[in-house]
């Protein structure tokens, strides 16, 4: 029997993570799987690192300017990826919102299952309309045609208890102590959903957060790690186990929408200093576990949150999340067989 073969197109550290427990599976299970990939960052080494033994191509980059994003990344990777559909014949396309995996596979009619969490960028909603066969969200839209959803949000995917076990081992790396350190990122304003934010959002107050505090930093642009106290701890991607650094901290910090989610899915108290404003942050604020804070506010609210701090309380939060709480990871794998099986 021949073997099927299924594209995805990781666009963003997000993606790995997003798809990861589904590729494993779908490889366990006799598929082929391809898997694209542009220049951003350190994106390509922790992808590789991800996935060892996989076919993985990388092209098209994205590095934070306009002309980069929207030539590089998006018209010169949509070519690419023509190129690598008709090498690879593949039977399916999976992304979250690419344009360059969406546009080719529905113009060479191939199906395509598109992920999206972001109705404030109406621009997508155009492209998932014309180009991808299905289109799954969390429950922030109304469902309709070919848009459905799913009772959960996508960083649930990896950061349910089924699929996530924190590891104490991470914290001995960097001499860390649970629950002693705060987690705080800080992400670059070289993208489209940031490039209105003021660029170093936390390096702004960095210095008015207590100095006695231990913190660690995810800092996307290490270009700037001068704005930043000395004493803190930079990590340097790729990291062995992020999530278990964030799930043992007291506190997580930051100024991207994606990991603030993760940290509440978490059970850990979060605060979110970014401009967005986002339906699929309100069902996390909703909970009492995501804070939108205003960044000058920061110093004052983190104290109020340490106060707070829970253990127990964090692990029952989780576990009433997976109680209520759609299984993202075994949706994903289910339409794919679906699409794979009826083609």
């Amino acid at each position: 029997m021949k073997q099927e073969t299924i594209i995805f197109d990781l666009l963003h550290f997000p993606n790995v993570n997003f798809f990861k427990p589904s590729i494993e599976i779908l490889r366990k299970e006799g598929y082929r799987i391809i898997i694209t990939t542009q220049r951003r960052g350190r994106l390509p080494e922790i992808i590789k690192k991800e996935f060892p033994g996989y076919e993985i191509f990388t092209f098209g980059s994205h590095t934070g300017t306009k002309f980069s994003i929207i030539f590089h990344s998006n018209i010169l990777r949509f070519f690419c990826m023509v190129y690598y559909i008709f090498k690879f014949n593949p039977k399916l396309g999976l992304s979250v919102t690419s344009f360059p995996l969406e546009v080719a596979m529905g113009l060479l009619q191939k199906p395509n299952i598109q992920f999206d969490d972001d109705i404030e960028r109406k621009y997508n909603f155009y492209f998932h309309k014309l180009f991808a066969s299905k289109v799954f969200l969390p429950p922030i839209l109304k469902p309709h045609g070919k848009f459905e959803t799913f009772n959960a949000l996508k960083e649930w995917s990896y950061l349910s208890p089924d699929y996530f076990t924190p590891d104490e081992n991470e914290l001995r790396t960097y001499g860390l102590e649970k629950g002693k350190y705060i987690f705080i990122r800080e992400v670059s304003t070289g993208s489209f959903n940031y490039s209105s934010q003021i660029p170093n959002t936390i390096a702004s107050f960095a210095d008015k957060l207590p100095s006695d505090l231990k913190v660690v930093l995810s800092l996307e642009n290490k270009r700037t790690k001068h704005l930043f106290p000395q004493e803190w701890i930079i990590l340097e991607e790729p990291v062995n186990d992020i999530h278990s650094l964030m799930y043992y901290s007291s506190v997580i910090i930051s100024s991207g929408d994606s990991m603030a989610r993760e940290g509440g899915l978490l059970g850990v108290p979060s605060i979110y200093c970014g401009i967005r404003e986002m339906k699929a942050n309100d069902m996390l604020i909703d909970e009492g576990i995501l804070h939108k804070i205003e960044p000058a506010e920061v110093p004052e609210y983190l104290n109020h949150l340490l106060s707070e701090v829970n253990t127990h309380k964090q692990i029952c939060f989780r576990q009433q999340l997976k109680e209520k709480w759609d299984d993202v990871t075994q949706i994903i794998i289910s339409n794919c067989l679906k699409y794979l099986k009826s083609n």
